[in-house]
């Protein structure tokens, strides 16, 4: 069988976290909604409180009863990617034997956003890649999941060598003849 590079590169992929989210937890999107919901219900208090009737209060209600309502979203949120940051990060320390790749909360965002792999070296050594993958969701108000992944490149040139090499050590006296290590 021949192998498509998609499924060699699903092969040598291992899930670092995954996570799914909502398609309402946006704090943008929940803002607006906030919004929406704070100036009805200004429309109704409107009949009782005649403070209310004037633009700047209408506009001044809205905003802040808003922003009130937003205010634990975006904290939970915010809670939510610095302990996923703190364990790609754990990870990365662990694989690489280095703290010096590590990523912020503003790095890893941006990678989330655009795609972009990060390389990282193993012992001084290039060919694994960090990087993270979404998943298409199924329906319109299904969660959209996300996998952080490490991702191994094999060399360009080498690894026929290193097949051979395997192979003769396999096939071959592994390499004692001529010597007694007794």
């Amino acid at each position: 069988m021949d192998n498509s590079p998609h499924d060699q590169s699903r092969q040598s992929t291992v899930a670092l976290v995954r996570w799914s989210k909502k398609p309402g937890e946006n704090p943008v999107v929940r803002f607006v909604t906030s919004c929406a919901f704070a100036l009805f219900l200004c429309l109704i208090l409107m009949m009782f409180i005649h403070g209310l009737r004037s633009f700047g209060a209408v506009v001044l209600f809205t905003v802040v009863v808003a922003a009130l309502l937003t205010g634990p979203s975006v904290s939970s949120q915010r809670r939510f990617m610095t302990g996923l940051t703190k364990r790609v990060n754990d990870t990365i320390a662990e694989v690489t034997g280095t703290s010096d790749d590590l990523l912020s909360v503003k790095d890893f965002r941006r990678m989330i956003r655009s795609g972009e792999p990060l390389p990282l070296l193993v012992s001084g050594v290039p060919g694994l890649n960090l990087h993270v993958e979404r998943l298409a969701a199924v329906g319109p108000n299904a969660p959209e999941k996300w996998f952080a992944v490490f991702t191994v490149v094999p060399p360009e040139n080498g690894t026929a060598s290193f097949d051979r090499l395997v192979a003769a050590a396999r096939d071959g006296q592994g390499g004692t003849s001529g010597t007694d290590h007794s």
